[in-house]
């Protein structure tokens, strides 16, 4: 009982001592008044509207004297702020510092001791865990929720979540453009016209992954003196751009910017709008309103195509706007001595090309992509002789082993599905009988080959076909053939054309029309089931002019969620505006190569596609033809991505401190599950046992 007078004493002194500083200018007794923690200097905190130092709240020389009195207790804790909104504006990076108050049971609130923050969308931005400082990324917007723990009484945690949103907004200007064009086209409400201000590219409703190249935006109504607005949103996200008067009507949208609004709110499609300022009329006139979505899925690997007019096989990389001449001087065939490659396919791992050199029932090759093929001729696997292999269409079994060929595809008498070793380029002897059939396409589970049976001409413009299974119980061997699609089952047409088999070879798409010439005959996708029910319509992705062929899905199955199979397909539609994609409008139809994702898990008759994209990096001047996907691997923590959908971790963002992204490792609560792609152990959730293999986390021993 004789401590109490000591701390009165104590106490007087303290309170002495502090009004006796009041009297020489400092701040007010209490500290400075305030009434959130903004108004105080750094290191304070606002407690019971006064400005106090120090995170743990004690007042400076009490905490170590002893006192017999009972402490209060911590009973629950708070975020301040209590929500947060972010705006970065052409890149900043935005910042707000949150902070820990901990409420105690006689109603006093201090500043917590031993706080941790975390986030649980890390793609916005940096989180200090134990300051609560965030800084925003200023490439990545969307809502997170910031989640704060401190210890409690009794060896409890108490926790406390604030929401915060971090919004993107770019604005750009074309070359011309100034403040007094922007500001008139501002100053005006638009009306909707599309007649007037029509956006023909990209196509409304379009479904696309999320590293795809920038979109070139394209209109066809213009004239000189127009002014225009490009304005593209989601709910976190908005890009604006003005752009003068361009023959070319198009804007091909800042890469940086796209990034943005492929990773913000990926739940959401964007909404894009072109505004025309008509130099004859004063108008603004308002398109109709393009909707985008982008899943979440990368398509990590190269397109190689046949470009007909270079007579060359070119390569698109994932992400990029533009194709690469890998092989410019194709050996020369044997019997013809053109230097030309066509008919190709791409083996399953992505390593190896076969090819037909030249024209007609020609020489076969093969080719390694992960050699320099830019020699003078390309070098081929093994020698080509003038009695060398020959073969029209071909596909590779899923361990690269064997090629399935269309032979002597010009002459019905003979023609004939064959195997080839395709490294010795020799024939291999089957068990079982081969059938006459083009367009052999093996499934990647190896069980079965899906071709084109009853063909009444090359498999490049034949008018009749169904689609048949040829099974393949073993190794070089053959069972009886079946046919499960006959062509004219769908009213109006004769031919059956290209099956391609889904990833998980559980689905076959394939073209069905008048025939298979792709630069005339009229044809429309279809998928079924490997067994050939469920026959369903794809006619989101379809033309409706039916001017769609070649359909061959990728070897990927991205999304999360929904899931998709990524196909393309060759197609004659419009593709853009005169100037940009096109001759003349009506066009002079050339076939250009299209994508379309194709949902897992349609419910049966459901039609599963989404409108297509155009595949950035061609020629739109140029027919091009006959695409293969070869995969790339995902990238490990630390390469260099755009988003996180190519990341073995799933997650891409920029460093600490800003730069260019890179993959990262996940969050703990976004730890990868069975399955999924991974870059170390350490990515996948821990307490299912998993391990890191061959970049897929994969249940370990036992």
């Amino acid at each position: 009982m004789t401590r109490a007078p000591v701390v009165s004493a104590v106490l007087f002194a303290f309170a002495f001592v502090f009004a006796l500083g009041c009297d020489c200018g400092g701040d007010p007794p209490g500290g400075r008044s305030c009434d959130t923690s903004r108004d105080c200097r750094t290191g304070e905190m606002c407690i019971d509207n006064a400005c106090t130092r120090g995170q743990d709240g004690a007042v400076p020389g009490l905490d170590a004297m002893p006192i017999d009195a009972p402490t209060s207790r911590i009973v629950s804790v708070r975020i301040e702020p209590a929500t947060a909104t972010l705006e970065s504006i052409d890149g900043s990076r935005p910042t707000v510092d949150f902070m820990a108050i901990s409420v105690f049971d006689d109603g006093v609130e201090r500043p917590s001791n031993g706080p941790s923050f975390t986030i649980d969308n890390v793609s916005l931005g940096d989180l200090d865990e134990p300051s609560g400082e965030f800084a925003a990324n200023g490439v990545i917007g969307g809502a997170a929720t910031v989640t704060l723990s401190v210890p409690g009484p009794g060896g409890t945690v108490l926790t406390a979540t604030a929401p915060l949103t971090v919004s993107i907004r770019r604005t750009l200007r074309g070359d011309g453009v100034t403040d007094e064009d922007v500001t008139r086209i501002d100053a005006l409400t638009p009306v909707d016209d599309a007649a007037r201000s029509a956006v023909v590219y990209p196509l409304d409703g379009v479904v696309m992954p999320q590293n795809v190249y920038p979109a070139d935006v394209q209109w066809t109504t213009s004239a000189p003196g127009d002014l225009f607005r490009v304005t593209i949103t989601k709910p976190s996200a908005t890009v604006r751009a003005y752009l003068a008067y361009d023959p070319a009507m198009h804007w091909l949208v800042d890469e940086t910017a796209w990034r943005s609004l492929a990773q913000t709110d990926p739940d959401a499609p964007a909404q894009l709008v072109v505004d025309r300022l008509e130099a004859a009329s004063g108008q603004l006139v308002r398109s109709a309103t393009i909707h985008m979505t982008f899943a979440r899925a990368a398509l990590t690997g190269s397109v190689y195509y046949w470009d007909i007019e270079a007579g060359r096989i070119v390569r698109i990389d994932d992400g990029a706007g533009s194709a690469t001449s890998f092989m410019p001087t194709p050996p020369a065939s044997p019997w013809t001595g053109e230097n030309c490659v066509g008919c190709h396919s791409v083996s399953n791992s992505g390593r190896f090309m076969a090819g037909r050199l030249g024209g007609g029932n020609n020489i076969g090759g093969l080719f390694d992509l992960t050699t320099d093929l830019s020699a003078n001729p390309a070098p081929t696997v093994y020698p080509l002789t003038a009695s060398s292999l020959t073969w029209w269409f071909s596909s590779w079994s899923p361990d690269d082993t064997r090629l399935v060929v269309a032979y002597n595809d010009h002459d019905a008498a003979t023609r004939q599905l064959r195997f080839y070793d395709p490294f010795a380029g020799t024939q291999v002897p089957i068990s079982g009988t081969a059938p006459s059939g083009t367009h052999p396409a093996w499934s990647p589970d190896g069980t079965r080959i899906a071709y084109v049976e009853g063909a009444n001409s090359w498999g490049g413009e034949f008018t009749t076909g169904n689609i048949a299974i040829l099974p393949v119980p073993a190794a070089d061997t053959v069972g009886s053939p079946v046919t499960i699609h006959v062509a004219s089952t769908i009213p109006g047409s004769t031919a059956d054309s290209y099956p391609t088999w889904s990833p998980d070879s559980q689905r076959i798409a394939f073209a069905n029309g008048g025939g298979s010439r792709s630069e005339r005959d009229l044809s429309s996708l279809y998928v079924m089931s490997g067994d050939g029910t469920g026959v369903t319509h794809l006619a989101r992705a379809s033309s409706a002019a039916r001017l769609d062929y070649q359909p061959r899905f990728s070897p990927f199955t991205s999304g999360d969620p929904p899931e998709y199979y990524w196909m393309s397909f060759l197609s004659r539609r419009d593709y853009g505006n005169a100037p940009r994609g096109n001759v003349t409008r009506p066009l002079t139809r050339r076939q250009q190569i299209w994508v379309a994702a194709i949902r897992v898990g349609a419910a049966p008759g459901e039609d599963p596609s989404a409108v297509p994209y155009w595949l950035p990096g061609q020629n739109p001047l140029s027919a091009n033809i006959s695409a293969y996907w070869a995969p790339r691997p995902c990238r490990e923590d630390g390469e260099g991505c755009s988003v996180g959908s190519e990341c073995c971790g799933g997650d891409c963002r920029p460093p600490a401190g800003g730069g260019a992204p890179v993959c990262s490792p996940p969050p703990p609560e976004n730890c990868r599950e069975s399955g999924e792609t991974c870059s170390t152990t350490a990515d996948c959730c821990p307490d299912m046992g998993l391990t890191c293999i061959n970049r897929v986390c994969v249940a370990g021993p036992g």
